[in-house]
Parts: structure tokens; C-alpha cells; sequence
């Protein structure tokens, strides 16, 4: 790999500060460990802001240094790789290449698209509608984008609607905007949010069920999606009559041709899968155990042939959750957490016992860090392992501290922050919509987060869901 100034300077920081921080004499609560913990942890978080080395390779160094410097057990250092959420993130990945493997997604979303109005205004909801319906079904948000952003420009066109116009903009934000959000509501519709059950602790992960998650965050869901659905149909409609031929759909699903046998064995495989995840609770069966029993289908009846499957699945970014969400338990180890608590908390106690400046605070706090933390996943692991015990002791539910941050953690401001948005604007060809355009509307969409937070929060106070 090629080492720029900027990295190597990054590499210098890291190591100063990383050094420095763990050669600190430890105050009476912690011990050297915790404080080589520290150290380590911050030189990880240095050189995931500077992309020093891709993130797989930081992550694994941390964890290792872990175990060689800090003395920690590698069975805590490693622990989420032998814990439910890791091999429910493993399921996820095969599952979604081999939904997308098959073509079934893009079927689907045609079909579905069929059924809306012909019109700008029933194309943006249908979008929207799409892209939300669909998203339990594959975790990957790159690999929906990839599937989606032809069809959208190919509806713009049909539409007559120029590229980079504000109307066909409209229609990518309409769809973009939903795969962004809809994480938060679909443990199995992001693998940031399946990495992010494993950050909460055994008690919480049993207790928010798929189920359960989807419906605590109904209230979320419901503002944001009509919010942008307002927003977007009123900001960027055309000024003429928007009525338009279907037939750009009915030609691409004629593309198709018939529905071919995997198509219709994945689609069994992915409706019983769901029926599993909604009936745990009297069937028994773990969520990930139902996503594994799905993926072994989809290797027997060779939907996803194992070749697809050591060559389309991201296994650098597995290991990087891993070793991230082992975080939650290399912390409490060592003393960390509960010292975080007896030093932090009273200064925090101003945020927590009031919710409005806690969901604004958080919302700040991952909006700005994520100018510098790029990983979705990243930053997740290491404010939540020192946020959680903090809500702990303040009498407030982890659930929603967790729930907040990921609501923004999908931020775009600047292209850069997002390998996702950039596989949405360019898998669909140049010239189709613009990076300013696109990236401006993110201030929108973080707002409309905001005010669905603060509504959501009368919901959870009501129901109980808000404090412990």
C-alpha cells in the first residue's frame, strides 16, 4: 500500500498518542491494563480517522494488542466471534448475496413499483415504500443501492425528467433516503445495526427481539418516513404535468423474463426466515439461527454457489465487526467502564435528566464525529462502550442512547464520509444526479431525524421504553 504524508503523519499521532496515554500512571480506580487498554484504543481510533490501513487490519491489531500488551484474555479480546450477533452478521452477508445473486430483489421492487400511482409524487412514495418494505431483506446498503439506482434513473427518464434536474434528484432522495433510515428499524437491514445488538448487553440483545426492535422504533420510522416523503414530493415535483408511461418498468421486469426456480426458492427461504425472526418468542428459535438455517439453503440449492460465496462476501468487514463489537467486552474487563461511571457521570447528569438535550446532544456528538470517524461500525463500538454504562447509571434505557446514534450515524455531508452514498450516485452511470445536490439534502434529512426523535420520546415514555 502506498503510505501518503497524510497517512504517515496519521501513523505518527497514533503511536505518540496512543504511547503516551497508556504510559500514564493509572488513577486508583484503573490499573496499567486498563490504561494500555486506553492507549491502544485511542491509536486504533487515530488511524481509522486517517485510513492508515484498511479497517479489517486496525481492528485486528487493537485486539491483538490487546491480548500482547494490555494482557487481556483473548477469549475476551475475541469474544464477539463466538457470540450470536457475529454469526448473525455472517448469515447477513450470504443472505444478501445471494438475494442478490439471484435477481429477486430487483423483481420485487418492479413489481412493487408497478403498484403506485403514475405520477412524480406516487413515484417518490413508491420509492420510498420500496426501499423501506425490502430492506430486512438484505443487509447490504451498497449492494441495494447498486440494484436500485438504475431502476430510479431509469424511471426518471421514462418520466422525461433531464439528469442532475431537481425532479430526477427528488427520486434519488426518495430512495436513498429510505435506505438510510430504514436500518434503524430492521435489525437485518443494515450490517451496521446487527453489529450494533452485539455492542448492548445479553439481557437487552434477548429482550429486542426483531420484533420487538421494529416495533420500538415504529414511532421513528413513521415521522421520518412521511416527513421525507413530504418534503421531498412538494421540494422537488415539476412544474408541469407529471403523469408518465410505465411501460420503462414493464419492459425491464419483460427483461426478466420468468420467474426462474432459484428466484422462487429464495423467496420461500426469505418469507419463512421472516416468519421465524416475527415468531421467536413462541417457536424458540434464535434469530440467528433461523438467518444460518437460510444461508445453508441458499448454498444447498446452489443459489449461492460457494465460489459466489467466498468471492461476494465481505469477510475483512466481519472480521472488523468482530473485533469492534469484542469492544463491549474488553472494557468492563479491565475496570474501564464501572471508573467511567464514578469519574463521567455526574458531569453528565445535566444531558440524561433532560431527553431533549440527551437525543440533541447525541445526534451532534455522531454528526461531528463522523466528519472523522468513518466507519458507521467503528464509531458505534467505542461510543457506546462508554456511553451505555452511562446511561446505565443515570436510569436510562442503552436501547435508546444506541437507537439515536445509529439514526445518524448514516450521515452524507461530504461524500467522503460515505462509501454507500457514493456506490448510490455512480452505480447507476456519470451524470445522473450531483454531489452537491445530494450531499446538501443530508442537513434536511438530519432534521427531520431530530424532530422524529423528539416524538418518538413521548411514545417510549409512554410505553416505558425510555427509561431502565
Amino acid at each position: 500500500m502506498d503510505f501518503t504524508l497524510k497517512k504517515i503523519a496519521f501513523m505518527i499521532v497514533a503511536v505518540v498518542a496512543g504511547v503516551g496515554l497508556a504510559l500514564v500512571p493509572p488513577p486508583p480506580e484503573l490499573t496499567v491494563s486498563s490504561m494500555r487498554v486506553l492507549g491502544i484504543l485511542l491509536g486504533a481510533v487515530v488511524l481509522w480517522a486517517g485510513r492508515v490501513f484498511p479497517e479489517a487490519a486496525t481492528a485486528v491489531i487493537m485486539s491483538s494488542l490487546f491480548v500482547v500488551v494490555a494482557q487481556v484474555p483473548v477469549d475476551t479480546s475475541f469474544s464477539a466471534f463466538s457470540g450470536s450477533t457475529f454469526w448473525l452478521v455472517v448469515a447477513a452477508f450470504g443472505l444478501g448475496a445471494a438475494i442478490k445473486e439471484c435477481g429477486l430483489l430487483e423483481r420485487v421492487s418492479i413489481l412493487m413499483l408497478r403498484l403506485f400511482p403514475k405520477s412524480y409524487k406516487g413515484q417518490v412514495l413508491g420509492l420510498s415504500a420500496v426501499s423501506t418494505i425490502t430492506s430486512p431483506a438484505i443487509p447490504s446498503k451498497a449492494a441495494k443501492c447498486s440494484i436500485l439506482s438504475p431502476l430510479t434513473r431509469g424511471i426518471g427518464e421514462a418520466m422525461g425528467y433531464e439528469n442532475e434536474s431537481k425532479e430526477t434528484t427528488g427520486l434519488f432522495l426518495s430512495y436513498y433516503s429510505a435506505i438510510c433510515f430504514s436500518p434503524a428499524m430492521f435489525i437485518s437491514a443494515s450490517v451496521t445495526t446487527a453489529a450494533l445488538v452485539g455492542m448492548y448487553s445479553p439481557e437487552i440483545q434477548e429482550h429486542y427481539t426483531m420484533a420487538v426492535w421494529a416495533l420500538c422504533a415504529l414511532p421513528w420510522i413513521v415521522v421520518m418516513f412521511l416527513g421525507n416523503y413530504f418534503y421531498i414530493s412538494r421540494r422537488y415535483r415539476p412544474a408541469n404535468s407529471d403523469k408518465f408511461d410505465m411501460g420503462f418498468l414493464d419492459q425491464r421486469l419483460a427483461e426478466l423474463g420468468a420467474w426462474t426456480k432459484r428466484e422462487k426458492i429464495m423467496g420461500v427461504i426469505m418469507v419463512v426466515t421472516i416468519l421465524l425472526w416475527i415468531f421467536k418468542g413462541q417457536l424458540g428459535i434464535p434469530e440467528y439461527a433461523a438467518a444460518l438455517f437460510a444461508l445453508a439453503a441458499s448454498l444447498v440449492f446452489d443459489i449461492l454457489p460457494v465460489k459466489k460465496w467466498r468471492t461476494n462476501v465481505a469477510w475483512e468487514s466481519l472480521v472488523f465487526i468482530g473485533c469492534a463489537v469484542s469492544l463491549s467486552s474488553v472494557l468492563p474487563a479491565v475496570g474501564i467502564t464501572d471508573w467511567l461511571v464514578i469519574a463521567v457521570g455526574p458531569f453528565t447528569t445535566m444531558f440524561f435528566g433532560n431527553p431533549f438535550l440527551l437525543i440533541t446532544g447525541l445526534a451532534v456528538l455522531t454528526i461531528l464525529v463522523r466528519f472523522l470517524i468513518l466507519s458507521e461500525i467503528g464509531y458505534l463500538s467505542v461510543f457506546t462502550a462508554f456511553l451505555f454504562p452511562l446511561a446505565i447509571a443515570a436510569g436510562v434505557n442503552p436501547w435508546v442512547v444506541g437507537f439515536i446514534m445509529n439514526a445518524f450515524v448514516v450521515v452524507w455531508f461530504m461524500p467522503y464520509q460515505s462509501s454507500v452514498y457514493l456506490t448510490a450516485i455512480h452505480s447507476a452511470g456519470d451524470g445522473w444526479v450531483t454531489e452537491r445536490a445530494t450531499t446538501s439534502y443530508c442537513v434536511v434529512y438530519c432534521v427531520i431525524a431530530l424532530i422524529a426523535a423528539y416524538v418518538a420520546y413521548f411514545v417510549w415514555q409512554a410505553t416505558g421504553v425510555w427509561a431502565l
